[in-house]
């Protein structure tokens, strides 16, 4: 992961550095800190960030516009505003900030938030490795996939537009990860993303590709329990 920090005051530098190495993740991390605002020229010169860390104002200016030359050099960056109080929020999302702390709430922030940042990014990032049965493989982010529908033989990915035929090197490995991008098994067949379920009837969920996956009846209570959490956390 590359992270760009660029705030005006040091000690909250070292800190916000220090609490993203400490934390425990899959991968390394790599940083870039300024202390002085940094122009759209400079930053189309840098490689790719995956995470942004901005104060909403460095030395008089204004950091938004910082986190808006970023995001234009930069689209597929989450930025994350830091400031003393929260009267800028409405102007960190119109200079599209993924969330906004104040500097007194870092700690708290890798304590739990930085967690749904981390989830975010993996969903950026993740790839899923499938093997088709025409030969080659596919590649998948956990955001492509609408369900994993399972056969003796065979197994099926669907997107919201295309099926793939083939199977995965490990299916419950495959499945165990997923987990982590709100997937469940509705069905012994049906492996669901559940951010495209459209609508929830009786025995039935309806995608939103179109589709309709059968739920299981002998585990209703656990999957209206697991849709229900993962509604509430949206």
């Amino acid at each position: 992961m590359k992270v760009f920090i660029c705030m005006d005051d040091e000690d909250c530098i070292e800190k916000l550095s220090e609490l993203l190495y400490q934390t425990h993740m899959e991968e390394d991390i790599s940083i870039d800190s300024y202390d002085q605002f940094v122009n759209i020229a400079f930053l189309r010169q840098r490689e790719s960030y995956d995470v942004a860390f901005i104060g909403d104002r460095i030395h008089g200016d204004n950091g938004f516009l910082m986190g808006e030359y970023l995001h234009d050099a930069n689209p597929e960056c989450l930025i994350i505003y830091i400031g003393d109080d929260y009267a800028h929020m409405h102007e960190s999302f119109r200079a599209y900030g993924y969330q906004m702390f104040l500097k007194q709430e870092l700690p708290e922030l890798f304590n739990g938030e930085f967690q749904r940042i981390w989830s975010h990014y993996q969903k950026l990032h993740h790839e899923e490795i499938f093997y088709l049965d025409n030969g080659g493989t596919r590649r998948f982010l956990p955001g492509e996939i609408v369900y994993i529908e399972n056969g003796r033989f065979q197994t099926q990915v669907v997107t919201a537009h295309q099926r793939f035929y083939g199977h995965f090197g490990d299916l419950t490995k495959t499945k165990t990860k997923l987990l982590k991008y709100s997937f469940f098994q509705m069905h012994p067949r049906y492996f669901v993303n559940m951010h495209y379920i459209l609508m929830i009837r009786n025995g039935e969920l309806e995608m939103k590709n179109g589709d309709c996956i059968p739920t299981s009846i002998m585990n209703k209570e656990l999957i209206n329990d697991a849709i229900q959490s993962f509604l509430s956390s949206q």
